[in-house]
């Protein structure tokens, strides 16, 4: 039996596809780079929010102590102890 050949326009349709596939994965490549690095940022954002999360538990566990008391005056409104020098930073 005889083969038939393949005409030219078949060839070019294989080629076509071929450059399609090719270009699909390319771009696929490209769009899991930039998640994988979007996970990164996020996973850092998380750990961010773990440790200021257990920050927070700690403070509300601990927030009859005098040393809480006197953080939370010093930091959030800006008290200070009798006799404290008070220099402020610009």
């Amino acid at each position: 039996m005889r083969r038939k050949r393949s005409g030219i326009l078949t060839k070019i349709i294989i080629v076509v596809l071929i450059i399609y596939a090719v270009t699909s994965l390319f771009h696929l490549q490209s769009k899991i780079e930039a998640a994988a690095a979007n996970q990164d940022k996020l996973q850092q954002e998380v750990s961010a929010k773990t440790a200021s999360n257990e920050e927070l538990k700690l403070a509300i566990e601990n927030n009859t102590s005098d040393e809480v008391i006197e953080d939370v005056a010093r930091d959030k409104l800006g008290f200070v102890m009798q006799n404290e020098d008070v220099y402020i930073a610009d």
